[in-house]
């Protein structure tokens, strides 16, 4: 159950800043968090939701981050804490955000591609992705892999797609070369081919495509849940399986906010809601028929 309740602004300590929320994102996460799925996140109720977030630092117990500056920041699991990004005002300690360029002011959307953007960024690193590679991102419509389509390109990789009937178009239009409707059978073209120098599996099973990469070729997977299942499959390929977490580098949210000022990155938003209807949100999230981020708006 999700209840708004007055609580007072933080306090800050050494090193850390307050941000005040502008947008954020609703992620698998967030709904494995509120299931009790993440066991070992288990302690420390009441808890706030929300693992992502874009805001302005209002203030600040760092000298290197003045009050003003556009920000954005991940949430690692913490079991202790009951904090989460769905706040007016986050305490954050100045490690674990992204800073935007000076001068630079980026749109509301963009609050809901921090998460993603990290967690494809991280998965396109650990399959070491490189020019002139041939890429699959599977569940290419979401955050995740909206954002792998893009720094895939950006890392000059040749990248496929899969997705939903609702998402072939927003990938095509973000630069994949080939897109398969995961709800057709051509979409087994992809998933046997064996020519892939790496596939980033975002949505589904990660054991149904060891067949897409070729021999030798990284498999990465993004979601939790499906790591442990791939396990007796990957031990029978040929193929390196990998699990990843976003995890919250400051250095890789800056590097990222760059791509963001510089055009080549930007947020898909599939449905925007207010931050009174988060409960919504949250109930809607997963049902289908849409592509792009689920943005919450904390601010008019």
């Amino acid at each position: 159950m999700l209840q708004r309740d007055e609580v007072p602004v933080p306090t800050l300590r050494p090193g850390e800043v307050l941000i005040e929320t502008v947008s954020s994102g609703v992620s698998d996460i967030d709904l494995m968090y509120r299931s009790g799925r993440l066991r070992m996140h288990g302690v420390g109720f009441p808890k706030q939701p929300g693992f992502d977030v874009l805001g302005v630092v209002r203030d600040t117990r760092n000298a290197a981050v003045q009050p003003g500056r556009w920000v954005w920041s991940v949430l690692g699991l913490e079991p202790s804490r009951r904090r989460g990004t769905a706040v007016e005002y986050l305490r954050v300690d100045s490690r674990r955000i992204g800073l935007f360029l000076d001068g630079c002011t980026p749109q509301a959307e963009v609050g809901a591609l921090a998460l993603g953007a990290l967690t494809a960024l991280k998965s396109l690193r650990s399959a070491r992705v490189a020019g002139g590679q041939r890429i699959l991102v599977v569940g290419a419509a979401g955050a995740v892999g909206t954002a792998a389509i893009q720094l895939a390109r950006f890392f000059d990789a040749d990248v496929d797609a899969v997705a939903g009937p609702a998402g072939l178009d927003l990938c095509r239009g973000l630069g994949a070369t080939r897109v398969f409707d995961h709800t057709t059978a051509s979409v087994d073209t992809a998933r046997t081919s064996g020519s892939y120098d790496a596939v980033v599996v975002a949505a589904g099973r990660g054991k149904d495509w060891l067949d897409a990469a070729r021999s030798g070729g990284r498999v990465v997977l993004t979601r939790a849940d499906s790591w442990v299942a791939t396990i007796p499959s990957a031990v029978r390929s040929s193929r390196c399986v990998l699990g990843v977490a976003a995890g919250h580098s400051a250095a890789d949210l800056t590097w990222l906010a760059q791509r963001v000022a510089e055009g080549q990155l930007a947020p898909t938003i599939g449905k925007s809601y207010d931050i009174d209807d988060l409960a919504q949100a949250h109930s809607e999230y997963g049902q289908g028929g849409t592509a792009g981020a689920r943005l919450i708006r904390h601010q008019p």
